[in-house]
């Protein structure tokens, strides 16, 4: 069975990563190790951390490049076959997680993905479903979030893991480029994998334009040129008429 590591990123959000500890202490299956990285926080984060350090493989707390330069930070710390990024507010979907996830991992895969259940501000619950299958025109919608996704460590070390470039979407980026230039391996697993906080930073209207931006410019360096042109065409129309 392929090894598992849970990596999250914090920075001054002690009440989300207590949440965050709080859901994969309670998982059926503890097969897995923990990386915390934290962006040097004053919050009382690093004293939440140092308080549950016997059940953390290992985490760091100094100042870092943003959101993606302390993911690339966590899976380099990781020592596993799969990582998952469950970061500071989020948690996995329920205590069986883990377990479920765990059997299906394994070398012949790069990544398994699952659907994802959506936190609210209100404490509201509901799934995001994705695809048995993925394809280009889907992708150019939209991508299965890193909270749903068991990446193999051998993925991110070919592609040298988050392009720190972006700021919102470099996840989007990641799956857009392995996925049209490296022939991606996929494996949707049936249930839901993570639990995710949508009043993050890539979730606020504040963010939306900068989102779309990056999302567009990520797709016109990755995407098959002419499914790009022709989904921007489209993506024009609807705006047209109002859709």
């Amino acid at each position: 069975m392929s090894s598992l590591a849970i990596i999250t990123i914090c920075r001054n959000d002690r009440a989300g990563l207590e949440r965050t500890f709080a859901s994969l202490h309670a998982q059926s299956d503890q097969r897995f190790t923990h990386v915390v990285v934290d962006g040097g926080s004053t919050d009382g984060s690093v004293e939440l951390i140092h308080s549950h350090a016997h059940r953390i493989e290992r985490w760091v707390s100094e100042p870092d490049g943003g959101i993606y330069a302390a993911m690339n930070k966590g899976w380099r710390m990781a020592e596993a076959d799969f990582i998952l990024f469950i970061n500071s507010g989020d948690g996995l979907a329920d205590a069986d997680a883990v377990a479920r996830c765990l059997p299906l991992l394994d070398e012949g895969i790069d990544i398994a993905y699952g659907d994802l259940l959506l936190e609210e501000a209100d404490g509201s619950r509901r799934v995001k479903a994705y695809p048995n299958r993925i394809d280009t025109l889907w992708l150019l919608r939209e991508s299965p979030p890193h909270p749903s996704q068991c990446m193999s460590r051998a993925l991110l070390e070919r592609w040298g893991g988050f392009e720190e470039r972006y700021r919102i979407a470099s996840d989007y980026a990641f799956f857009a480029r392995a996925f049209w230039r490296g022939g991606l391996r996929l494996r949707k697993l049936p249930f839901n994998v993570g639990r995710f906080d949508t009043t993050g930073l890539s979730s606020s209207q504040e963010h939306r334009d900068s989102l779309l931006a990056e999302r567009k410019d990520i797709q016109r360096r990755y995407a098959p040129w002419p499914c790009y042109m022709a989904y921007q065409g489209w993506a024009a129309f609807n705006r047209s008429i109002g859709r």
